[in-house]
């Protein structure tokens, strides 16, 4: 028997749709679908910040520059006396001129140094002072600087044998030579050979064309040629106000690198001018 063909049971069968279809639209509920979006661009909120970044960042950069060449606020001007007031240095200390008739020499010496001219020999004595002698030992001392011609000087020192350099002689220039006197003259520092403490100073000698090294030895022939004789020496006071016999002091060699020490001794000789 042949199989009986499903009959349409509606309208829209009747009306030749196909009932899966209208089936279909009658069933489907669109209150729930929700469109796809496109995903937004970011790149302007990035641009944004990039943007005040850069600001910021040049803000930085010009306070920066400006307050590294910025000009600093000048300092008002006070007046008053102790500005205005010329302050006497303490390293320069006022001086006087001697000039000796019998040896034809003149010189400058610090004001307050004592200078006594007789017998052909000339002494230039300073205040008492504190020396460090030979074994570190601070001493109540003074400086004496001595002119006289060399046919008359003492060199009983080179009794014992000839005397040693504690130190490399240094060059001086006078400040105004005269035509009899040389520009310039070797300064050099003796120890006699007497004296056995290690690096003691006894005197300082004028030596004219002579220099020597440190430890090179010092013949008295060497010193009796320079005329006139020009030395430093130190003594030993028996007081604290140097009113008694004072001694022969050594003192120690370190002492010449002490500018308030040896300036006045430069300054004596470089002023010397021999006639």
């Amino acid at each position: 028997m042949p199989s009986a063909t499903p009959t349409p049971t509606n309208a829209s069968a009747a009306a030749g749709e196909d009932p899966y279809e209208a089936a279909s639209q009658a069933t489907v509920d669109y209150s729930y679908f929700t469109p796809q979006l496109k995903p937004r661009k970011k790149w302007p909120r990035i641009v944004g910040w990039t943007f005040l970044v850069l600001i910021i960042l040049g803000g930085l950069g010009t306070g920066g520059w400006w307050y590294a060449n910025r000009k600093p606020a000048a300092k008002p001007v006070q007046h008053s006396h102790q500005q205005t007031q010329q302050q006497p240095s303490t390293a320069t200390e006022a001086t006087k001129h001697y000039d000796s008739t019998d040896l034809n020499l003149g010189f400058d010496y610090p004001e307050h140094w004592t200078v006594t001219d007789s017998n052909s020999r000339l002494t230039v004595v300073s205040p008492a002072m504190q020396l460090t002698d030979g074994d570190g030992q601070s001493q109540t001392g003074q400086i004496i600087m001595s002119i006289q011609n060399a046919n008359a000087a003492d060199f009983s020192m080179f009794q014992k044998g000839s005397a040693v350099a504690v130190l490399p002689s240094e060059k001086i220039t006078y400040n105004k030579p005269t035509s009899t006197q040389n520009a310039d003259t070797y300064v050099s520092f003796l120890q006699y050979a007497a004296t056995t403490t290690h690096g003691a100073l006894d005197g300082i000698f004028v030596t004219g064309n002579y220099g020597y090294q440190y430890g090179q030895t010092i013949s008295e022939g060497d010193v009796t040629k320079v005329d006139p004789d020009i030395r430093i020496t130190f003594m030993k006071c028996a007081n604290a106000a140097c009113t008694g016999t004072p001694t022969a002091l050594s003192i120690s060699s370190t002492m010449w690198s002490n500018k308030s020490f040896s300036t006045p001794i430069e300054d004596m000789l470089k002023s010397i001018a021999i006639q």
